[in-house]
């Protein structure tokens, strides 16, 4: 199987099949990428009051639909993120799969069993990297018709180009499938990173770990038989696409301390974890109104987005939505221009020349004195 070069995850979540308008979201302008222009599409979080979690680019034909869905009680992963781009014209995809979450204990606990659900993450022992990847598309697409396993490869290099945080336990891994659909043959690859981290405790009992496990960045391709090649660069585009939008990680982030800050509440207040838990999710379902405008007030007393770095990050995910990249322009401060060119230049009268070529300078072939403007970071 043929190594992605350069991905990225599109989101982490469950994947979701649905029918948004073709451009909804989007925007007229999109780097073309194999004779397809990219647009913008909108990932919203309507349990958040609408706000947007993202942009992700997709081919301006094709339908595109998102889903994100918060369960308070999962104190250790609340949420859920799932986008799923499909081409109407043939069996062409891009998914985005929930990351594959698990744990277990050192010295192992007699009252956890396995495959249960504990908080977001699932109760049980360690699998082998590939072991657990293979496992994960079995219950995904393992009820296919005439299912069958192509191959699979080690991928070193994509945590890299997933800009995921380094780890040791970390494995880029690969796995490509083909089965068929409607009728037709389809082969289909995905792509993860395994990881797996110790957590110390002590305790009356002495040091103990929680091993958390599992496979995040879970993404795949999916094309008719024999396609998967020659459509990868429009494929790897779309996973690469992906920008977050700085305020909801912050509302994620509030969310998250929320959680982690009321269940160590309720250890300290005598309870193991399984009861714990227990307490926390019924508190959150009597009071879902009043943790929102907790959290609400903890934003706006941090001042979160009042900052300029969080200001600087908020701009720049709105000129990815708007297609344009705001560059410092010698002559007026700061200017916007097409997000599709990678290199702007000026004369200083107003007059601008956008080039994809490096080796490009108007200066050569024009009159006036023409300055590479850098993209404001």
């Amino acid at each position: 199987m043929a190594a992605l070069a350069a991905s990225a995850a599109v989101v982490a979540g469950a994947s979701s099949c649905g029918g948004g308008a073709p451009g909804s979201g989007g925007s007229s302008k999109g780097a073309v990428v194999a004779g397809e222009r990219l647009t913008p599409r909108t990932i919203v979080d309507r349990q958040q009051g609408g706000i947007p979690v993202g942009v992700v680019a997709v081919p301006e034909s094709w339908r595109f639909d998102s889903e994100v869905v918060w369960d308070y009680s999962h104190h250790s992963s609340p949420v859920t993120v799932s986008s799923h781009a499909e081409n109407p014209a043939n069996a062409e995809a891009v998914f985005g799969f929930p990351p594959a979450q698990y744990f277990y204990l050192r010295p192992a606990a007699s009252y956890y069993r396995p495959g249960q659900d504990y908080g977001g993450l699932i109760f049980m022992r360690a699998q082998a990297p590939m072991q657990a990847m293979q496992a994960v598309i079995q219950q995904t697409r393992g009820r296919s018709p005439k299912f069958q396993w192509v191959g699979n490869k080690d991928l070193p290099d994509l945590p890299a180009a997933l800009k995921l945080p380094a780890s040791p336990g970390q494995r880029g891994l690969g796995v490509k499938v083909s089965y068929e659909l409607n009728g037709q043959p389809v082969e289909e690859e995905f792509y993860g990173v395994f990881y797996s981290v110790e957590v110390p405790y002590d305790g009356p009992q002495g040091r103990t770990y929680q091993v958390n496990w599992g496979i995040a960045a879970l993404h795949s391709f999916r094309g008719p038989a024999a396609s998967l090649d020659k459509r990868r660069p429009v494929f790897a585009a779309i996973a690469k696409s992906f920008r977050p939008n700085p305020a909801w990680q912050q509302r994620l982030a509030a969310v998250n301390k929320y959680l982690a800050d009321e269940f160590n509440r309720q250890l300290q207040a005598g309870y193991d974890q399984i009861a714990a838990a227990g307490r926390l999710s019924r508190m959150i379902s009597a009071n879902n109104d009043a943790m929102l405008a907790a959290i609400d007030r903890s934003l706006q007393s941090s001042g979160a987005g009042s900052s300029a770095e969080a200001r600087s990050a908020s701009s720049k995910f709105d000129d990815y939505v708007r297609g344009v990249e705001t560059v410092d322009d010698p002559y007026y401060g700061t200017s916007q221009h097409a997000a599709t060119e990678q290199f702007h230049w000026t004369d200083g009268y107003g007059n601008y020349r956008n080039a994809n070529d490096v080796t490009y300078d108007p200066n050569r072939t024009e009159v006036g004195n023409w300055q590479l403007m850098k993209p404001i970071r």
